[in-house]
């Protein structure tokens, strides 16, 4: 019987973050057709966005607060530190970022604060510059597994230009087979290392190694599978470095439920 699940096993590489990390704005150059490595391969199919700053003049809109303290500006993907609000178009008093106002610049949706100067309900005018945003298959083209990004002549990235990439690496998204044999591999780990008087035992700590070692084999795996997929040797090494650590956690957790290692019987008394 296995102490842990594929939910546990799942949950924990979710909230640990293990090998996960959001890429915001990774600057690149893309120079003819040759391709550019991302910093952080595997990618995670369909999640990146691959922008640049082409636009010199904000955009201008006005936006009222009638409604609610939260509204949607025309555009999303806004630069950072390129909003400025202000009480007219004369600039007639210029509100503060983060005291009168704070910016979701990936969604482009301005918030009010209650605590500022900006009052209830009031209309404002807003000029922000948005970035670029280029099309997969159009602009460039891209390879998941190694974290490469191609430009494609005929699209409007210019030879020589920078751009900026956000993107989700792949770390996290394992599907259940390979969680499901990771359990196994590891209840049989625990299984030989524990007192059998445990095989039942409902103790959390075992639940936890359990976890830990399944973990620990998932980024075996793909400590593997950078090697074989010719990914960079520092990738490889991260992983086999997480998957020791997590192994050697989970049995310092189990040293309490060590079985007998074997020896004499000390005689008993007839």
């Amino acid at each position: 019987m296995s102490f842990t699940t594929v939910e546990i096993v799942k949950k924990h590489i979710l909230e640990k973050h293990v090998g996960v990390q959001q890429v915001e704005s990774e600057s690149v150059r893309i120079v003819a057709d040759s391709s550019v490595n991302l910093r952080y391969p595997p990618v995670y199919s369909g999640s990146e966005k691959v922008k640049a700053k082409q636009q010199i003049k904000p955009d201008y809109q006005t936006v009222d607060f009638s409604g609610s303290d939260e509204v949607g500006l025309n555009k999303e993907e806004l630069i950072k530190d390129t909003v400025v609000v202000a009480s007219d178009s004369s600039l007639g008093e210029i509100f503060r970022e983060n005291v009168d106002y704070i910016v979701d610049y990936d969604e482009g949706i301005l918030t009010r604060l209650s605590s500022g100067e900006i009052a209830p309900g009031a209309t404002v005018s807003v000029w922000y510059i948005p970035f670029r945003i280029y099309t997969r298959g159009q602009d460039y083209k891209i390879n998941y597994n190694r974290g490469e990004i191609t430009r494609l002549s005929a699209g409007d990235i210019k030879s020589g230009q920078w751009v900026y990439v956000d993107y989700v690496s792949e770390y996290a998204f394992i599907d259940d087979e390979i969680i499901t044999n990771a359990i196994n591999e590891a209840n049989e780990m625990v299984s030989n290392f524990i007192d059998s008087v445990y095989a039942s035992s409902s103790d959390k700590s075992l639940v936890v190694a359990e976890t830990y070692l399944a973990v620990s084999i998932i980024c075996r795996i793909k400590a593997l599978e950078a090697v074989s997929t010719g990914l960079k040797d520092t990738i490889s090494s991260s992983w086999s470095s997480l998957s020791d650590k997590y192994k050697k956690d989970a049995y310092i957790l189990l040293e309490k439920f060590a079985g007998s290692l074997g020896g004499f019987t000390p005689p008993k008394k007839a």
